[in-house]
């Protein structure tokens, strides 16, 4: 007789779906503490009492487990930032929100940023990983998409970009423009930019208030956006 219920996931399955979560919170504990260095298969399967060979049937590289984690951190981020959107009441609010959530998550979680985000992050391109990624970039999206710059910004063409991320974005938003995907781009990288230097311990030795810093770039990048920055942020 099988085991699964009417419609539901057998206890095999439920299982496995628990062990894997157990696997990667004891994962995101070692790169919390420790960085994406920390994160290491034969650890992560001592501190939770697997024989290795069990564990690899659930992970069988490194690269795949921070791939996961990934995953779930693109995620946890896009779900932050829609919040903090969800809750302003006109655009210009609604870019500032986003901003200022974006830096408030990096600096409550400077690994899972690293592991994003760094240049030698070590986790797979996963499609997964790739598709949670696309899912925090539809934000910025929404946020440019609600702008109204001045005349003469830079032509661009569906070209320019890459077909999946293209494919993904105008089927959120159907009446996206080339024009407007560039922009989504550039803000992202004023406001990735920032934080990063921030998280790294880059700005502190220039600065002693890179909050303020950074809020006056997020008023410009309203601006920009043809927007009136509010005041009460």
């Amino acid at each position: 007789m099988s085991d699964a219920g009417s419609g539901g996931a057998s206890r095999r399955q439920r299982h496995r779906a628990q062990t894997t979560a157990e696997i990667k919170a004891t994962a995101l504990k070692h790169l919390v503490e420790g960085g994406a260095d920390a994160v290491a298969l034969r650890g992560i399967a001592r501190d939770m009492g697997m024989a290795p060979g069990t564990f690899y049937t659930y992970f069988d590289t490194r690269e795949a487990l921070l791939a996961a984690l990934a995953a779930d951190a693109y995620r946890a981020l896009a779900a932050h930032l829609r919040t903090a959107r969800e809750g302003a009441r006109t655009p210009a609010e609604r870019a500032v929100a986003h901003g200022l959530a974006y830096r408030e998550w990096a600096l409550g979680h400077p690994q899972e940023f690293r592991l994003l985000f760094s240049g030698r992050s070590p986790h797979a391109r996963t499609p997964d990983a790739t598709e949670a990624e696309y899912e925090l970039c539809l934000g910025i999206v929404e946020v440019a998409a609600t702008a109204q710059p001045p005349a003469g910004e830079p032509p661009y063409t569906w070209d320019d970009f890459a077909p999946h991320f293209t494919e993904v974005a105008r089927s959120a938003f159907p009446t996206l423009t080339p024009t407007t995907l560039a922009r989504s781009l550039r803000l992202w990288g004023r406001l990735h930019g920032l934080v990063t230097l921030e998280i790294d311990g880059l700005l502190r030795p220039q600065i002693t208030t890179p909050e303020r810093l950074y809020r006056d770039e997020l008023d410009d990048m309203t601006t920009w956006l043809g927007h009136t920055p509010p005041t009460n942020t």
